[in-house]
Order: structure tokens, then sequence, then C-alpha cells
């Protein structure tokens, strides 16, 4: 469920419960001014909740990655104003209580369109846990010739299996089918493109890095810290270094 679906249905909630407490009030309801008491208190509390949220780490993340688009000549937006959460991509399908994007950069960079999105989710719903999952990926356009596939970290794949039907895959390196798990619409492209070049670089990085091809588009995923401050130039880099790692048989055409 998005965030902001949660927040609506929440105060939806409240909202009934206020106007429930008042009817009881005009009917003479002994019990209602009790009702509009408990209405009160989880309004404040509801309210309060929300305000520290926006204040201490929506509004300063908000900023810190308003700063580094720009500083990338990106434009940033609040939200998800091109729906991504609606396509289907495995990260986005991961199970979850609560999902989000709460920022998006896009514009031109290298004479490619890139967007950078600031994307989170939280496996429970316990609100003592802080169990969030926060990433930054950079999704760019693919050659029309790229067949869908998704290489993600173990960790990260206990996925909604109807989100991508896509055949398992393993590769012939034991060092990074350990690591990642490959899911591909066509062996013989994955295989072209997880060359021992291309493996051999992502078992290098020491922040958690997968990525995937849906429908013409490649988003590289990096997950960052809750207090990251660079994590958008990184995230740029990786992008940039993936593409460097990329086979020149899969550049050339189809495989």
């Amino acid at each position: 469920m998005r965030a902001a679906t949660a927040n609506r249905i929440l105060w939806w909630i409240v909202g009934v419960m206020g106007i429930s407490a008042l009817l009881a009030i005009a009917r003479g309801d002994p019990e209602g001014l009790e009702l509009f008491g408990g209405f009160l208190f989880i309004a404040v509390v509801v309210g309060g909740v929300s305000w520290l949220s926006q204040r201490y780490r929506v509004g300063p993340r908000r900023a810190s990655f308003e700063d580094q688009a720009r500083h990338a000549g990106l434009r940033a937006e609040a939200g998800d104003p091109f729906r991504l959460l609606d396509r289907p991509f495995a990260l986005f399908g991961r199970a979850a209580s609560v999902r989000d994007i709460e920022n998006t950069a896009s514009g031109i960079r290298g004479g490619e369109r890139v967007a950078v999105v600031d994307y989170w989710y939280a496996p429970s719903s316990d609100p003592q846990l802080d169990d969030y999952r926060r990433y930054t990926c950079i999704l760019k356009e693919t050659p029309t010739w790229w067949m869908d596939m998704s290489v993600l970290p173990r960790g990260l794949v206990e996925l909604v299996r109807s989100v991508l039907p896509l055949g398992d895959l393993e590769t012939e390196s034991e060092a990074f089918n350990r690591r990642y798990e490959v899911r591909a619409a066509d062996r013989q492209f994955a295989y072209a493109l997880l060359d021992q070049r291309m493996m051999a670089w992502l078992l290098e990085q020491p922040v958690e890095l997968g990525f995937e091809v849906v429908a013409g588009s490649l988003m590289v995923v990096r997950r960052r810290a809750g207090s990251s401050l660079d994590d958008v130039g990184k995230a740029l880099e990786l992008a940039d270094r993936f593409e460097q790692h990329v086979p020149s048989a899969v550049r050339a055409g189809p495989i």
C-alpha cells in the first residue's frame, strides 16, 4: 500500500470517529462526550506523529534530495509524478505493509534522459520497529532489443512472484549465485549481459546493488543509509559504471 493511501485511510477513520461522536452528542447520548474525548486524543496523536515525521524525516530528506538533484543538473519533484510504483519492477513488488516514492528527479544527463527515485518500504506495520528499507534508483531507457530481467540481492527478493513472471536462472559463478537472484525472460540475453566482467564488478560493490530491465527501462538500485547526504551522486555514478560494464555484444544489437 502506498504511504499516501495509508494516511488517507487513517484520517478517514479518525474523521468517521469524530462525526460519530458529534452525532452521539446531538442525540443526547451520555457516552457522546466520552467518544468525543477519545476522538480528540486519537486526532492529536495522529496529527502529532504526522507533524514529527514531516518535520524531522520527510522535510530534511526532501531538502537534501533537491540539493543533490540540482547539483546533478536535474529537476526534483515531491512524490511519484511518473507513477513509477505502478510499473512492474520487482523491487516495487516486494512484500511490504507500506511503500512510497517520496522524491523524484529527472532531466537530461550525458545526452540521456534519466530519472532518480527516492524509494522506501517497510516490511512490517509494527510502529515500534524501525525496519524501513531505503533505496536510490536510477532509471534510463534501454535499447529496444533488451529483454526483461531482474538481478537483485537475495536478501531483497522475497517478492510477490506474480509481479515479474520470469524464469529463475543460475550463472556459472557460485559466488554470484549465492549473492544474487537472477530472473530473466530470455536466458540467452541474460547470460550475454552477465558476462564474467559484469558479474565480477557487481560482486566487488560494497553496497547492496542490483538492477532490473522492465519494458524498455533499466533501473539500477542502490540501497542507502537513512541519513545519507550523497546518495544521489553515488547512485548516478554507479549507474554510469554499470553501463560501462555492459558487454559490447549486448550493445551491438539483438543477441
